[in-house]
Order: structure tokens, then sequence, then C-alpha cells
């Protein structure tokens, strides 16, 4: 008995400190609207602030890495996006056009730079929100980084070889919508990661509470889990799936049951 205590106690405190009483994800919704109703937006001018000073300071070289506001001091490397980037690219003449949909002020491309760097050409256009799109391009753009405020907006003035969905499209409100406009781009790869799914037969909605220590500010927002079978339905209409992988060994909960964010990759079928 008390050996069974021992080994459930770094994942139950682990749930009990994050996700069972005040954070993490709740809810079992029956739309986005009405999960949303229970939310603070993700837009407050607030938490843009801090992504701009986070951001600022990886550039300047101050810090090593920042995501969603947190300062860490060494990378976070995400190795499966870093070998697709590297094989992208292999495959283009050893240029990099990519497109970075949610990818906030360029918390990726910091991240990957460094391993990209020996590249005849790097393309990494963003598509965020508006108040991002603004302010990436006062702050952030460079002859690499272009911010966008929509995928027609980008693919008029580029030609990618990836579409990368990483973290975002569980936020998203319609989210086989986007899938539906990815498919439309005919872009040769199609990378999502960071995926949170399900095992039951239907998406589940929930609402996401995010600690301060992310933004500075309590935050929520609605919150997909996929039901695996419907995501991958959608993308095969034009895609062939390379292969699946783990994004993260962290167990995260709901409620007391684990999961593990998961990506893939997806190739345009000829």
């Amino acid at each position: 008995m008390f050996y069974l205590l021992k080994e459930l106690a770094p994942p139950i405190l682990h749930t009990l400190r994050w996700f069972s009483f005040k954070y993490g994800w709740k809810g079992h919704y029956k739309t986005y609207e009405e999960a949303k109703q229970k939310c603070r937006g993700y837009d407050e001018d607030h938490i843009l602030n801090r992504i701009i000073e986070t951001t600022y300071k990886v550039k300047n070289k101050e810090i090593a890495y920042e995501r969603d506001g947190i300062m860490y001091d060494t990378v976070q490397m995400n190795f499966p996006l870093l070998k697709t980037l590297l094989f992208v690219a292999s495959k283009n003449d050893n240029e990099l056009t990519i497109i970075d949909f949610g990818g906030s002020l360029g918390t990726t491309y910091y991240q990957n730079y460094p391993y990209l760097k020996h590249l005849k050409k790097i393309r990494w256009c963003i598509i965020e929100q508006p108040k991002f799109v603004e302010a990436g391009k006062k702050h952030f753009e460079n002859e690499h980084i272009k911010f966008y405020n929509s995928i027609q907006e980008c693919m008029a003035e580029n030609n990618p070889g990836l579409f990368l969905i990483c973290s975002v499209l569980q936020y998203i409100e319609k989210p086989y919508k986007l899938l539906d406009e990815v498919i439309n781009t005919g872009i040769p790869y199609v990378m999502l990661d960071y995926v949170g799914y399900n095992n039951r037969n239907s998406d589940r909605i929930t609402v996401q509470y995010v600690p301060p220590v992310f933004y500075g500010i309590e935050a929520s927002y609605p919150c997909y889990f996929f039901n695996r079978a419907k995501i991958q339905d959608k993308l095969c209409e034009r895609y062939d799936k390379e292969h699946d992988f783990i994004s993260t060994e962290e167990k995260f909960y709901i409620g007391f049951k684990p999961f593990r964010y998961e990506g893939t990759l997806w190739k345009l079928r000829p």
C-alpha cells in the first residue's frame, strides 16, 4: 500500500497543483461559444506586451529562450520539428519557406535559427491575430521573419514547403475549417505538433485555465481535445501520413486522466 502511494504521489501532486483545482482543463462544453463565455481572452494587451518584452530579450540575446511569456536559461529544443525543417529544406535546394500558423512573435524561429542559419534562404511566415501581426511588423520583422493576417495574404507572396501548426489547432474556434484551408493550399508538407487527443468518439471542448506564471495574469480560453480519427480523416483527403511522434514525454492531466501531446507529419499526395 505504501509503495503504491509512493508511486502515485508525484503525478497526483502534479495534478493537484496545476490541474485539479483552479488551473488546467475543465468542463465538457457543447460548443466553443459556450466555453468562450467562461473565459478571459487571450488577446489582452497585457499578455501581448509581456510577450513583446520576452521576445525582445531573446532577439537581443539577453535570454536563451521564451515561450508564452516565460523566460528560460536554455533553449527547449523540439527535435522532431528541427528534423522536419532540415528535411524540407533539403528537398528544396537548402531553402526553407515555412508558414508558422499562430507563431506568436517568432518563438519557434528563434528556437531553431542557430541550426538553420547555414541555409541559402529562410523565409519564416507567421500568421497571427491582428494585434500580434501589428507588433510583429513593428518590432520583429527582418530578412527572414514576416507577419501576415491570413493564409491567403501569405500565399500571395510566398511558396511554402511546410505548413506548421504547433500548439494552436486546439485553440481555434473552427479547427476543421482551418484544416480545409490548409488542404486547399496544396503545400507539400503539413506538420501538426503539440495536439491533445481524447479516447472518445467525438471532440471534447474544455476551458483551459492558465496560471499567472505564464502571462503575469490569470488567463483562460477554450481548448479542444480531438477525436484522432476525425483529424486524420480530414487530412487524408489530400495528404498521406508520414509518421506520428510524441511531442513531449511530460504527462499532463485532465482530472486524473493522463495525456501526452502528440504530433504528425503529412505529405501531399501526388
